[in-house]
């Protein structure tokens, strides 16, 4: 399982060492850890760019030409993403930088005009299988400054091994409970605003449940005895903030969007599986839970 040690810290306020240390504690626990590897590896000369100006560039009709302020100076940058906005915050790759893959960024002349540098997209960096775009990013942040420290990719990813015993270990607080009973700490759970006024109510007994023109049904109670629901409407689908980004990569998971997020942070936060379901697009405005007919033994799963 993949574990942020930051998680853990915040977990356990009373944790310290580091990510090493933390191994070597979990491994006295009986849950070793195979690997230590960082979601900002191989982005340490990435740093952040404001675009100024952008402007379509005079010889080529898909591509930009940047006005990009480095912290240091203002430089001309050529882009191939086709939004580019003025004032907004990107990933910069200046002269001499180094991608993952080993790609060296140098000084180059597209269509006639310098670029002194590269504005990257999520799957240039590795965070991601977005090529369509280059990276915006969301909320304050100072040019020039370290893109692993400003988006918070400064994490580590232990890779725990987890026995077939330790069911009680697939999450972050399963572990961090692990350790705080190892003398580590003590585990505080990051509070819910305004939980404590959220009408929720429960139905027990029932194959089927209705409410407000939508069902739960379990057809098989032997594989299933309880399925728990909720609608949220008004949700619009968006990027997370960047702080659950941060979360997930230093998890080892990428960043989708913020419903796909919200029910991975909690799958990974407390080891409970969830999805989560366009209402609209639901067949019958219902969750039936059985199993597959004969017609059904083969199907296509969500990753492919």
């Amino acid at each position: 399982m993949n574990v942020s040690a930051q998680w853990l810290i915040d977990l356990v306020p009373g944790l310290t060492g580091k990510p090493e240390e933390i191994s070597e504690h979990l491994a006295l626990r009986g849950a070793p850890v195979d690997g230590i590897t960082s979601p900002g590896g191989g982005l340490g000369d990435i740093i952040i760019g404001r675009v100024i100006r952008a402007r379509q560039h005079p010889n080529a009709d898909r591509l930009r030409v940047c006005e990009v302020d480095n912290g240091a100076e203002i430089v001309q940058i050529v882009c191939g993403a086709p939004v580019v906005r003025d004032g907004a915050c990107y990933p910069l790759a200046p002269i001499g930088a180094i991608l993952p893959g080993d790609f060296k960024i140098k000084k180059s002349k597209i269509r006639g005009e310098v670029s002194h540098g590269m504005l990257c997209s999520a799957k240039e960096l590795g965070l991601g299988d977005d090529h369509s775009g280059i990276m915006e990013l969301v909320g304050d942040f100072t040019p020039g400054e370290s893109f692993i420290d400003s988006v918070g990719l400064n994490d580590f990813t232990l890779d725990v091994e987890v026995t077939a015993n330790r069911g009680d270990l697939l999450s972050h607080v399963g572990i961090a409970r692990e350790l705080a009973a190892a003398g580590e700490g003590r585990i505080e759970l990051p509070e819910i605003p305004d939980g404590s006024d959220l009408p929720l109510g429960y139905q027990t007994g029932a194959p089927e449940v209705e409410h407000t023109g939508f069902s739960v049904r379990i057809e098989d109670e032997n594989l299933c005895h309880r399925y728990i629901g909720a609608v949220i409407r008004g949700v619009s689908v968006k990027p997370s903030p960047g702080w659950l980004q941060a979360r997930l990569r230093g998890a080892g998971a990428r960043p989708v969007n913020n419903v796909v997020d919200a029910t991975n942070y909690v799958l990974l936060e407390l080891g409970q599986p969830m999805h989560a379901f366009d209402l609209s697009e639901l067949r019958g405005q219902s969750v039936i839970v059985r199993r597959a007919s004969q017609k059904e033994a083969e199907f296509k799963t969500l990753d492919g």
